[in-house]
């Protein structure tokens, strides 16, 4: 539970971590592989057949086999992103980046109740618990903008990942979309991130990560002048 705004403040670390070496990244693919054996065996027969395919064949199965069915639950990410590297979707690199988001190996892993919880759900329910957060009396403006930023940002994810195919239809869903990813990603790269609660950690990473291969996936990527452009009002 969050129990203080300044677990969520507004001093993020924009800047992500070092490139990872060639080597460094088939490390964390093959560890993340290694250990959802499962959930990589399930997905392997549909990707040997969609591989040769062109991009937009293997856009539409991968939204058939994944948003077809109703909101996306944490049980469904890793399969998703591993469809997502295997058919081509997602570099290497992009694949590192966003299983390097969750929480390590040897945190506790999710219980039963929250690993079949949808992102949407989980998004909602973080919702309500940073609407009932104090704001440091000291520090009002800057913690109020991050707050209302993150919450924006969340309630964009809930829309998009209740109804994938739904929300694409908005003629603002890849500026709002990037403006989520923004905020997420703030809140991800920040300090204050690591003294959260595992579940809540491993839920925002999951939601990021849902979002990023969506925003990968979805055409007319914005150019990133444009996506500054759409930041810079959301903030203001």
């Amino acid at each position: 539970m969050i129990n203080n705004i300044n677990s969520y403040n507004g001093n993020y670390n924009l800047n992500s971590s070092s490139s990872s070496s060639s080597s460094e990244i088939d490390g964390i693919i093959e560890a993340h592989k290694n250990s959802n054996t499962t959930t990589v065996e399930s997905t392997l027969h549909v990707n040997k057949t969609l591989y040769l395919s062109d991009r937009a064949t293997k856009i539409h199965a991968l939204s058939t086999e994944f948003f077809s069915n109703g909101a996306i639950s944490f049980n469904d990410v890793n399969a998703l992103k591993e469809s997502a590297y295997q058919l081509g979707l997602i570099s290497k690199q992009e694949y590192a980046y966003l299983t390097n988001t969750e929480p390590t190996a040897n945190d506790t892993p999710l219980n039963k109740e929250m690993s079949t919880q949808t992102l949407a759900t989980f998004a909602g329910d973080f919702i309500e618990r940073l609407d009932a957060t104090d704001v440091d009396e000291n520090n009002i403006e800057t913690e109020s903008n991050s707050l209302l930023a993150l919450t924006e940002a969340l309630t964009t994810a809930k829309t998009i990942l209740s109804d994938v195919d739904r929300a694409k239809s908005s003629p603002d869903f890849k500026e709002s979309l990037a403006a989520a990813l923004f905020s997420i990603k703030e809140m991800i790269n920040a300090d204050s991130f690591e003294i959260i609660p595992l579940d809540d950690k491993v839920g925002i990473s999951k939601v990021y990560q849902a979002l990023e291969i969506i925003d990968k996936i979805s055409p007319k990527r914005l150019s990133n002048a444009k996506v500054n452009q759409y930041i810079q009002v959301s903030f203001n």
